[in-house]
């Protein structure tokens, strides 16, 4: 695209800006586009100093004129779409409702994604199997390719030919604020080939929406068949949206790749990310069942696993119910199916819909199995008004509203704060829910974490029985509880569950539904919504074609950089605030300067397990600071409490063998003539060693240490400090996943 694009300009001897001036009103329509409403650019516009800018628009509507020149993306079509009830009107005719589908063809969506020279090296092509060790006998699952799907799919189509594994998100969203009768459907693409580290990036463009599904009440209908009409129109426009992926699937498409190279790609539905009312949709099953298999209604509490569901028993069994060969009752009851008769994936080729159900970690793990479930039973059993004493702060009884991050803070210290008023069983239930939490969002695992991750379910399940025993629970029939029997196959087969998490979709819902609904009139808004999306698209294209113009023309430069003086002590970062104090010395005439830093930032390596790329960790040591302003309450004073290489011999960075718990007091340097030191320096108040363990709460006590009737405390280096890592009373795990990790 970039290449065509460029040659057009040089036929016709444009610059790279056209149709603009230059580099600087570039940066101005994109301001005004992405930043700003409609009615204030006119009112920028008119301002009697923007008279003086010369642009080459002067108005809105001129603007907008520009900007339907530049590149476009996948176009946009409206599919009208009669329904008929079964409902007659007063002149004895069946009533009907139109409505209107937006999609876009799947398949051009796909070109756009794979002709984006940004992805070029976070592609592959190909699966791999990926081992931790030479000897290659501890398997990594990771991304998407190294998975056991992706293998058994290219053994299916012909020699040289690439499997493209396309992944779907669904989700209903309102639009308005304060009234909640605006939705939209939206439907998103996105491919497996593309490093999910890339793909959870809502600026890296690497998810496309495709469809706008059309919501209604469908009141042409009775009562008694409104709903199943509602799943059949669902399934039908699905269909309509993703028929061009069937021969492609088949047949395969020519792409032009990221790396230039035009391969012959086959499109086919891997992966479908929805909540569980949608995925029950998707698999036309019973929301008292479960979606990926043919578990009881009623034995869902159980840690066990049942026969999974296939397409072509559940086609059959759809046809034979049409067909009258299986009565109602059987067929809801006993097959807890819904009379969905044509499943929009029923001729999508080598698909299995319900393997492709991927794990929900948002909404099954944080706010459902731990928030919803194990936090109100543990506030039953404590009382509210104990836990919010407990908690301080947060007051979790009553609050509303509830985030991915509130879930998570809740999750590092739930398990600490409910230690010594509640018996034993529920503190292993509670870390075992919150174990397989932890191990389920590692960003790659081996068949060691699986089977940790198994282990930890195991536990809730042994220890499950306290909260009936209790009286706040009756039973476990939980659909939320039995999906996380099915992690562990999943992520054998499509990678990590992080590469699917529904919090992607959820944070697309804002570029692609709520900020294209409020620049619309509210009024018709859906098409206005795809013009808003367009002009969008069209501006981030035009930024990436300058982007790549520039990278051709840009010669090469040294690449390396400045040092700081830092070599010698890697973990360390940067140091902030420095102040200056005069200490006394032993000769009371003297004294001297010494840089006292407020905090530091301490850098962690790269974590196989959970980040590839380093993570930077700060490190406060401020004492209390009295406000400029005498009616201000002082700023309180912050002591990180930190992990220590104590023995530099014994430490391997593994374990926490060599460790030890401080609290950092000061940081500081001092001056040459006292000595060298090649890293700035940390006084530490010490906890005692790391002896004393909890095996309850699979943590280590922490006690200050003291000698003498005073702290006991050290001076070091300050790349002997590793990382933030406890509370006051516990060298809790659960602070995040490198020290969850660490600490196993």
């Amino acid at each position: 695209m970039f290449q065509d694009i460029r040659a057009q300009q040089e036929a016709q001897g444009l610059d790279p800006w056209a149709p603009f001036a230059d580099e600087e009103e570039w940066g101005l329509v994109k301001w005004l586009v992405s930043r700003v409403g409609h009615t204030a650019i006119d009112e920028f516009l008119k301002l009697p100093i923007t008279s003086h800018m010369n642009t080459s628009f002067t108005s809105k509507y001129s603007l907008l004129k520009v900007i339907d020149k530049l590149p476009r993306a996948t176009e946009w079509k409206l599919k009208k779409i009669s329904v008929v009830g079964n409902r007659t009107a007063n002149d004895g005719q069946r009533e009907t409702e139109d409505l209107e589908l937006w999609l876009r063809d799947p398949v051009d969506c796909i070109r756009e994604l794979m002709s984006n020279p940004d992805f070029d090296r976070c592609v592959s092509y190909a699966p791999e199997k990926v081992f931790a060790d030479e000897e290659g006998k501890t398997r990594v699952f990771d991304d998407m390719w190294t998975g056991d799907w992706w293998w058994e799919m290219q053994h299916r189509l012909p020699k040289g030919a690439v499997v493209a594994p396309v992944i779907l998100a669904s989700d209903k969203t309102s639009l308005s604020q304060f009234r909640g009768d605006q939705e939209v459907w939206p439907v998103y693409l996105t491919l497996g080939n593309i490093s999910k580290d890339i793909r959870r990036q809502p600026s890296k463009h690497a998810a496309i929406l495709i469809a706008y599904l059309p919501i209604s009440k469908l009141e042409c209908f009775t009562r008694d068949v409104r709903s199943v009409e509602r799943y059949r129109l669902f399934h039908y426009c699905m269909a309509q949206v993703l028929e061009p992926l069937v021969s492609a699937g088949e047949n395969g498409v020519d792409v032009t790749c990221p790396d230039h190279q035009v391969r012959r790609m086959h499109p086919i539905v891997a992966a479908y990310i929805a909540d569980f009312p949608e995925q029950c949709l998707i698999a036309c099953c019973m929301e008292n069942r479960c979606p990926k298999c043919t578990v009881g209604r009623d034995n869902r509490g159980d840690l066990k696993e049942s026969a999974p569901r296939r397409r072509e028993t559940t086609m059959a069994d759809l046809r034979r119910h049409s067909e009258g060969e299986i009565s109602s009752d059987q067929f809801e009851s006993e097959l807890g199916l819904r009379a969905i008769y044509s499943p929009f994936w029923a001729a999508l080729p080598h698909n299995d819909i319900f393997l492709c159900m991927t794990p929900d970690i948002l909404h099954q793990l944080h706010k459902g199995v731990f928030k919803d479930h194990l936090v109100s039973w543990c506030t039953k059993i404590i009382g509210e008004d104990e836990l919010d004493l407990r908690f301080k702060t947060m007051r979790i009884s009553k609050r509303k509203q509830w985030t991915g991050a509130d879930y998570r803070e809740l999750e590092r210290v739930f398990l600490c704060v409910i230690a010594g008023v509640v018996d034993n069983r529920v503190i292993a239930a509670v870390r075992g829910v919150l174990d397989f939490t932890y191990y389920a969002q590692y960003q790659s695992h081996t068949e060691e974490t699986l089977s940790r991750m198994q282990a930890a379910l195991a536990l809730f399940h042994a220890n499950k029985s306290v909260f009936v025993e209790h009286g706040v629970r009756e039973h476990f029939n939980i659909p939320k509880i039995h999906s996380m029997v099915h992690y562990a196959d999943s992520i054998r087969l499509f990678g990590s569950a992080d590469g699917f998490n529904t919090e992607l979709p959820e944070r697309l819902h804002i570029d692609f539904a709520k900020r294209a609904y409020r620049a619309s009139n509210r009024r018709d808004y859906v098409i206005q919504m795809t013009m808003w999306l367009r002009r969008q698209e069209s501006i981030y294209l035009q930024d990436a074609y300058l982007r790549w113009q520039a990278s051709r023309n840009s010669t090469n430069e040294d690449s390396h950089s400045a040092g700081l003086g830092l070599q010698s002590f890697p973990l360390l970062n940067s140091f902030s605030a420095t102040t200056r104090i005069l200490n006394p010395t032993e000769n009371s005439r003297c004294k001297t300067c010494v840089d006292v830093y407020k905090y530091i930032k301490v850098v962690s390596p790269a974590r196989p397990h959970f980040n590839s790329a380093k993570c930077v960790f700060k490190v406060r040591a401020s004492p209390e600071i009295a406000p400029k302003d005498t009616r201000k309450l002082p700023s309180p004073a912050r002591f990180d409490t930190v992990l220590v290489i104590e023995d530099c011999e014994q430490y391997t960075g593994k374990g926490i063998l060599g460790l030890r718990v401080g609290e950092v007091k000061i940081v500081f340097s001092l001056p040459p003539r006292l000595g060298h030191f090649a890293c700035p320096l940390v006084y530490i108040h010490w906890f005692r060693p790391l002896q004393t363990f909890d095996e309850n709460l699979q943590s280590f006590r922490l006690t200050k240490s003291s000698r003498q009737h005073r702290p006991h405390a050290a001076v070091l280096p300050v790349d002997r400090v590793l990382r933030p890592a406890a509370e006051e009373f516990y060298l809790n795990r659960y602070i995040d996943l490198e020290l969850f990790e660490c600490l196993m």
